[in-house]
């Protein structure tokens, strides 16, 4: 049997009675087509929709190859076949039926099915049908067309089911989440964008983002999104307006997204801001500790940071009276001064409210309600608590580093009110705040800690002065300022990259591996990749804060790219610092410091890093500039510092005036002993300073070397530092004297200083002997003393040894250093001629000298 049936030679419907008396339908097949039938019937046979005719009971006239296939049915099942019964599902007949109601009153439909095959299987269509009507407009039969749309229904099926999972994991999110459009509605967002906006979930879409904004900043909305319609991410913070017209510090990542829609993540980051005006606050009570600001407005400051802390606070510090049984208050800004007047007046005890209690027992007391809690039953100083309005009263006791008490720091509030963890936290710094700047304020022993810091921090400072003065070149500085870095921090290796900002791509600057400055692992992959730096995390969040970054543990560290983490584990790192580099204020690069074990980074290390960063920082900016500017700026930098330093010991003088005072006050109360022992340390004190003076000034200006040649100045230099010292001194000098280049000389002298220093410092020796020697290819340069001596292998603090191998190195020479317990030190560089170097015509000295003094 021919299955080529078409619509052009639709079946005859004939209708009969059934035997149950109703009217059934039933179709003709049909017929053949013929030979000479038009393209209309190839095209029937060929098409890839389902071509079907259908009489007006719904039953299946003719229906094409297509349809036979889609339908899982042999031609002989369908021909005839009612289409409602065996194809259509039944919640969509009603429909189909209403369609051909239509189709046999003259009118064409558009509509979407599904079938329900054979093998059960759903096919989704997209149908349209049109009557066929006879030349005197009867009805003849439908003519159907059905496209076949499962792919497109099943594609947007899961789309919807992507969305609804998109939904799901935005609800969950912690952060607010807002979906705007172009106009900045918002369109979407999750229950914490609702929470954060202080409005119902339900009334969230529809909402202005601008809404959100400060009068005065809602401009900028517009320009981030003008900045957003060509793609990427922006993060930046701004002050959230809630409903209620509060304002709340956030921190927004805004990413556009499909169909001109905008995607909006905000944290709320008022714990870390307040978290960061805390830290602000510590470091500006620190600062004033150490540059002597008085202990009432150090305090008062205290108090009002604490204040702004937590709303309500009203804090106070009270300090210990001499006589041991009452409290003065130095410090209270918002109390008043009526209260503070009952409380000076009440002595501590075991039943002294919250600060006499505390300063009795030395432990802190914590009062939730003053009005009902026994250790206020003391009725004047209840009421009076009560009259100004406090509630409730928390006191921590301010022990000493000996354990005494030295006074109480206390926080009120103006409700009843018990601490929570953070609150006693809080008190906890408040108090070890109180006790830094108390016993500043009353101890010698702060002044001298905090002055040895101070040298140790101009030491380092330098240091990095001295290889800047020396370095031929600025990459040859880059390169010591790493290794220094590496040194002091112990790292595997420091490396300086910076940012183009022309293609946001990473650039290697400088790498340091000891003294292997020009390393360069062509596997790391922000060389391979240069732009690959914006997979990471921690580096996008150090490039958009401009803060250090220290990671603990590589392995487990969040904020670390994945491959980043592999290159550096099969390097042996497990922890690294990131210290951005910074130039005007702008993050241009960072530097990263890397370490196998070691224990967690401390902050000075890292305030170390940033200093030695700057410096580098400084280099580069450096090479920007003439030769001759850079000489300049060299010198101005260590004069600079040589008043820096001269300046700090001020501090030793202070620790002078100290005992001074101190001697002073014994001879008032007749204690001649004691006022003997101030002095004779007031006396050290003031020959130490003097004496640290001294040295200091002259190893950083060096100027004996613009009067002088080299030998004379350091010759001149021995001579006044061991003049006065039962230190004896000896010069030795053979061959024709060269002219060296300046640099050596500076590098020799600093050399000389640091061999007398140490000599003079630990060796104790009594004999110093200098020699100088010149040859046909090189120069030598000894020390001797016959003091203690000490063993090679052992560790040395300081940077001196290490500085004059250093300077050697620098100059192409090299160092050697013979010394043993007992038996003195003998230090000899020797450096071989190069071009700059060259014969003295003139020079005034014999061939062989030899001066004792």
């Amino acid at each position: 049997m021919n299955s080529e049936i078409t619509a052009a030679d639709p079946a005859e419907s004939t209708t009969t009675l059934s035997p149950s008396g109703g009217l059934t339908a039933r179709a003709k097949p049909c017929p053949r087509p013929n030979d000479d039938e038009s393209a209309a019937k190839y095209l029937f046979k060929l098409s890839h929709d389902v071509i079907l005719s259908l009489d007006r009971f719904g039953n299946i006239l003719c229906i094409n190859q297509r349809g036979v296939q889609l339908s899982g049915y042999s031609e002989t099942e369908l021909r005839g076949a009612n289409v409602f019964e065996l194809l259509l599902f039944p919640e969509d007949r009603q429909i189909a039926r209403a369609m051909l109601a239509d189709v046999l009153t003259g009118k064409a439909r558009e509509y979407e099915v599904r079938w329900k095959t054979k093998d059960g299987a759903v096919i989704y269509f997209d149908g349209a049908t049109v009557p066929r009507l006879s030349d005197a407009g009867e009805f003849l039969s439908t003519l159907c067309t059905l496209r076949d749309v499962t792919e497109r229904k099943s594609a947007e099926e899961r789309l919807r089911k992507s969305e609804e999972k998109y939904r799901d994991l935005i609800e969950i999110s912690p952060d607010a989440i807002y979906v705007v459009d172009a106009d900045g509605v918002c369109v979407l967002g999750n229950r914490a964008g609702a929470e954060l906006a202080g409005i119902p979930e339900n009334k969230l879409v529809g909402t202005p983002v601008t809404d959100t904004y400060l009068p005065e900043e809602r401009y900028v909305f517009r320009e981030r999104l003008e900045q957003l319609k060509t793609g990427g991410t922006l993060r930046f913070e701004r002050n959230f307006v809630r409903k209620n017209g509060d304002t709340i510090p956030v921190e927004v990542s805004v990413t556009a997204i499909r169909g001109g829609y905008f995607q909006a993540i905000l944290r709320d980051i008022s714990e870390r801001k307040r978290s960061e005006a805390l830290l602000a606050g510590e470091k500006r009570l620190l600062e004033m500790i150490a540059t002597g600001v008085g202990l009432k407005e150090i305090l008062n400051t205290l108090c009002l940071i604490i204040e702004e802390q937590r709303a309500g606070t009203l804090a106070s510090v009270l300090l210990l009276n001499a006589d041991g049984v009452h409290l003065d208050c130095i410090a209270g800004p918002s109390l008043p001064e009526e209260w503070a007047q009952q409380m000076e007046n009440l002595p501590i005890g075991p039943c002294a409210g919250s600060c006499g209690t505390a300063a009795y027992r030395g432990s802190p007391v914590i009062v939730s309600d003053i009005a009902t809690d026994q250790l206020w039953d003391v009725p004047e100083h209840r009421s009076s608590a009560l009259k100004h309005g406090l509630r409730a009263s928390w006191s921590n006791p301010v022990l000493s580093s000996a354990g005494k008490v030295l006074g109480t720091f206390c926080m009120y509030y103006r409700e009843t009110r018990s601490p929570n963890s953070r609150d006693l936290e809080l008190i906890d710094l408040a108090t070890d705040l109180v006790r830094i700047a108390i016993e500043r304020d009353r101890a010698e022993g702060a002044l001298r800690a905090s002055e040895q810091v101070a040298r140790g921090q101009v030491e380092a400072l330098t240091y990095s002065l001295d290889v800047l003065a020396t370095a031929p070149a600025p990459n040859k500085f880059l390169g010591q300022m790493l290794s220094t870095i590496g040194r002091l921090l112990g790292a595997q290796s420091v490396i300086l990259w910076l940012l183009d900002e022309s293609n946001d791509a990473l650039v290697l600057r400088a790498w340091a591996e000891g003294t292997n400055f020009a390393k360069g692992d062509p596997e790391h992959p922000f060389i391979k990749n240069p732009s690959s730096w914006k997979e990471d995390p921690g580096l996008r969040e150090l490039f958009f804060s401009g803060a250090p970054v220290a990671c603990e543990d590589v392995e487990r560290d969040p904020f670390t790219s994945n491959d980043l983490r592999e290159y550096l584990k099969a390097g042996g790192t497990k922890k690294f610092l990131r210290i951005p580099t910074l130039v005007g204020g702008r993050v241009k690069g960072f530097i990263g410091i890397r370490h196998g074990d070691r224990p967690p980074y401390r902050p000075e290390e890292i305030e170390l890093a940033q200093a030695l960063a700057h410096q580098a920082m400084l280099a580069i900016q450096l090479n920007e500039f003439a030769e001759q500017s850079r000489q300049s700026a060299v010198l101005e930098e260590r004069n600079r510092m040589a008043r820096d330093i001269h300046d700090t010991l001020a501090q030793g003088f202070t620790g002078v005036i100290v005992q001074l005072e101190a001697a002073d006050d014994a001879i008032a109360c007749c204690r001649r002993k004691e006022a003997n022992e101030h002095l004779q340390r007031a006396s050290e004190l003031a020959r130490r300073s003097l004496t640290e003076a001294r040295r200091s000034v002259r190893a950083l200006r060096p100027q004996a070397l613009q009067q002088e040649n080299f030998w004379e100045a350091l010759r001149g230099i021995i001579k006044t530092t061991t003049a006065g010292t039962t230190v004896h001194t000896t010069f030795t000098v053979t061959g024709e004297l060269r002219d060296l280049p300046h640099h050596w000389q500076e590098n020799l002298l600093h050399i000389g200083q640091e061999a007398l220093t140490n000599a003079l410092k630990y060796a104790h020796s009594r004999n110093f002997e200098t020699l100088l020697s010149f040859n046909t290819n090189e120069l030598r340069l000894e020390f001797h003393d016959d003091g203690d001596g000490f063993e090679l292998e052992e560790e040395h603090d300081g940077f001196g040894l290490a500085g004059m191998r250093e300077r050697s190195e620098q100059m192409g020479g090299t160092l050697n250093i013979i010394s043993a317990r007992g038996k003195g030190t003998k230090i000899a560089v020797t450096l071989p001629y190069n071009h700059e170097s060259r014969p003295r015509r003139n020079d005034g000295f014999q061939a062989v000298e030899t001066v004792r003094a």
